[in-house]
């Protein structure tokens, strides 16, 4: 068997394991013997189980965290244009292409939600949720600064709020829902969302 094709067969036989039993319980013993592989093969490709992890789901998150940030700019690029008013309108937009990129790497998702204790991914909500308040004050607060953002809302209500999207964003993937039915779902949120973050903040 080819090289990429033994990489391709672990990667299938740890992906199953890790779904079915989580990174902490899942068994490198019981992953090599239905590979069909010895030790020495697997880690001729991977250097433990924590690798193979990796390998199955840092491309996917990785992606989805760049394109946040490039997503986060894109609002800093209605302030020169006086369009800070469709902040909310972008979010959605945005929410909309995340949930396809989701969507289109289902199984890494759902690995990184519900299978990654005890890896480097098992904060990975928590850690997009302080990447996205971070940045947002800086956008508050160039808005301010131009006498642009009317009403208030303080740091750990915007994290509390914030917590909770992303927790209800992503819930599409922990409770397997399809996919024509999680575009309806996040359209719902948004508006929810949305219509509470007016009653607390007016962007001019």
């Amino acid at each position: 068997m080819e090289n990429s094709e033994t990489k391709k067969k672990i990667r299938e036989v740890g992906k199953r394991e890790f779904l079915k039993k989580g990174f902490k319980e899942a068994s490198l013993n019981h992953i090599v013997a239905e590979a069909g592989f010895t030790k020495g093969a697997f880690y001729g490709y991977y250097a433990g189980k924590a690798a193979l992890f990796e390998d199955l789901v840092s491309s996917a998150a990785e992606g989805l965290v760049n394109q946040f940030k490039a997503a986060q700019e894109a609002h800093f690029d209605l302030i020169p244009e006086n369009q800070a008013a469709q902040s909310r309108e972008l979010c959605t937009q945005y929410l909309r292409h995340f949930l396809d990129y989701i969507y289109e790497h289902f199984d890494a998702f759902k690995l990184i939600l519900c299978c990654a204790d005890g890896t480097k991914y098992e904060n990975y909500i928590h850690d997009l949720v302080e990447l996205d308040v971070a940045r947002t004050e800086q956008y508050f607060t160039a808005l301010r600064n131009r006498g642009r953002l009317k009403g208030d809302a303080s740091p750990e209500l915007h994290h509390m709020i914030t917590s909770a999207y992303f927790t209800a964003v992503f819930e599409t993937v922990v409770h397997d829902m399809p996919r024509e039915k999680a575009v309806g779902y996040i359209e719902e949120l948004a508006v929810f969302f949305n219509s509470g973050w007016d009653g607390l903040l007016r962007m001019q």
